[in-house]
């Protein structure tokens, strides 16, 4: 790998990590620690509306620490470009670890999906929805560990108390709830829908839709329930299928919450 150095006993690495809507991530190795993180790199002059979205997205960021989230270190602003710094997450994107048609092991699954549901219990104990959770923004640290990344779409959705109706329809579609596309919604359970999505992903490598509106023709079986032999529903366990069916409600006030998710018999989802 090629680098140049960026600002004192830091180098910068020319392979691009990730791309997002403002720019790309890029490798920073100190010269004599070695230690590494990523560094996110947005160009004002190419993207006009980046400021005040990247501003919120650190703003947002700042206030978390958990171990299922990408920690945030700082950031460097030049006239024309900005730098954000970030926890490197050396295992790469979830996405590279399922087997196209296939997924993965059900046990690794559980593991992931169980530390997603942290990550995400802790993002809403704080107030915050993420907006985006899909297997591309969800990392895998050097020991093993899922960590959420990529902010850019979350906001608030509580405060001091009081929660709010969201009403932007933003996201990823084939993980997109359904009352998203019909607004205003909650954010907690759409943020769960997501997860729910990532898991049947997680187990059979491939979305069971394109999008959740009404002339989705496979969604439209999952609605009436005419989907239990088709994939990827036909690939999955009783006891995952059966997680899917609670995650994946149609009614965002009857979906599982992650309250209730306690009460469940699936101890290799546990939560709390």
């Amino acid at each position: 790998m090629q680098a140049t150095t960026f600002v004192e006993d830091w180098l910068c690495y020319n392979t691009t990590l990730g791309e997002g809507a403002y720019g790309e991530v890029k490798l920073l190795i100190h010269r004599r620690t070695e230690e590494k993180i990523a560094c996110k790199i947005i160009n004002h002059h190419k993207y006009k509306d980046a400021s005040t979205n990247i501003n919120r997205e650190v703003t947002i960021h700042k206030m978390l620490d958990h171990e299922n989230v990408i920690k945030y270190f700082g950031r460097r602003q030049e006239p024309l470009k900005e730098y954000i710094f970030l926890e490197y997450a050396s295992g790469g994107e979830l996405f590279q670890l399922i087997e196209p048609d296939v997924g993965m092991p059900s046990y690794q699954a559980q593991m992931y999906m169980k530390q997603l549901l942290c990550g995400v219990k802790y993002l809403h104990s704080k107030g915050i929805t993420h907006r985006d959770i899909k297997p591309e923004n969800l990392l895998i640290g050097e020991d093993g560990v899922l960590k959420i990344s990529d902010f850019g779409m979350a906001t608030l959705f509580r405060y001091k108390g009081k929660e709010r109706l969201l009403d932007k329809k933003c996201g990823t579609k084939p993980y997109l709830a359904p009352e998203v596309l019909q607004k205003p919604y909650r954010a907690q359970p759409a943020d769960l829908w997501s997860c729910g999505i990532v898991f049947v992903a997680m187990l059979a490598g491939e979305l069971p839709w394109s999008d959740t509106s009404d002339t989705n023709e496979e969604f439209a079986k999952w609605k009436k329930d005419m989907y239990i032999s088709e994939t990827p529903w036909s690939k999955l366990g009783n006891t995952a299928l059966c997680l899917a069916r609670q995650i994946l409600n149609i009614n965002p006030s009857k979906r599982l919450t992650l309250e209730k998710n306690r009460k469940t018999s699936m101890d290799e989802i546990q939560v709390y």
